[in-house]
C-alpha cells in the first residue's frame, strides 16, 4: 500500500515539475488546489467548486490545481488530527459536549455533530490548509527553478559536444 501511495506522489510530483509556465503561475496553482482540498473534506466536496473561481482569482495554473487537488488527498490524512485540534483552540469546545444524543433522530444528531465539531475541523483545516498552501508555494517555485535550471544546464552540455 506505502509503495502505490509513493509512486502515486512521485507520478503526481512529475506532472508537476514538467508542467510548462512560469514558476509563480504553476506554484500558484499548486498552492490554491492544495487549500481547497484541506478544506473540502469538512465540506462534503463542495469547496471543490470553489477552485474554478480561485485559480481564476489568483491567475493560477488550473492543472497544478488539480495535481495538488490529488496530492492533498494522499496527505490529508496526516492532518486530520492535527486540524480538529487546531480549530478547537480556535474555536472553543463544543457547547454540547454533555448532551444526550440518544433521543434524537439521526438527522438531527448528525447536525448536532457537524455544529459541534465539523465547525472546528471546518476552522483547523482552513488554517493549516493555508500555512501548508504557503510552504507548498515556495517548494514547488524551488523545484521547478531547480529542475529548469538543471534541464537547461543539460541541453547546454549536450550541444557543445556535438559541435
Amino acid at each position: 500500500m506505502w509503495k502505490k501511495i509513493y509512486r502515486k506522489l512521485k507520478f503526481e510530483y512529475y506532472k508537476l515539475i514538467r508542467m510548462k509556465g512560469a514558476p509563480s503561475f504553476v506554484a500558484r496553482g499548486f498552492s490554491v488546489g492544495i487549500f481547497v482540498e484541506f478544506i473540502t473534506l469538512p465540506t462534503f466536496g463542495l469547496a471543490f467548486l470553489l477552485l474554478f473561481p480561485l485559480i481564476k482569482l489568483f491567475r493560477a495554473s488550473l492543472p497544478a490545481g488539480l495535481i495538488a487537488f490529488v496530492i492533498g488527498k494522499l496527505i490529508l490524512p496526516v492532518f486530520m488530527v492535527i486540524n480538529y485540534k487546531i480549530g478547537y483552540a480556535i474555536v472553543g469546545r463544543p457547547l454540547n459536549e454533555h448532551t444526550v444524543l440518544g433521543h434524537m433522530p439521526p438527522w438531527e444528531k448528525w447536525l448536532m455533530w457537524m455544529k459541534d465539531k465539523g465547525f472546528a475541523y471546518l476552522t483547523g483545516s482552513a488554517v493549516v490548509g493555508l500555512i501548508v498552501a504557503i510552504v507548498g508555494y515556495f517548494l514547488v517555485y524551488a523545484a521547478l527553478q531547480l529542475y529548469r535550471r538543471r534541464r537547461m544546464r543539460r541541453s547546454l552540455s549536450h550541444g557543445r559536444g556535438a559541435s
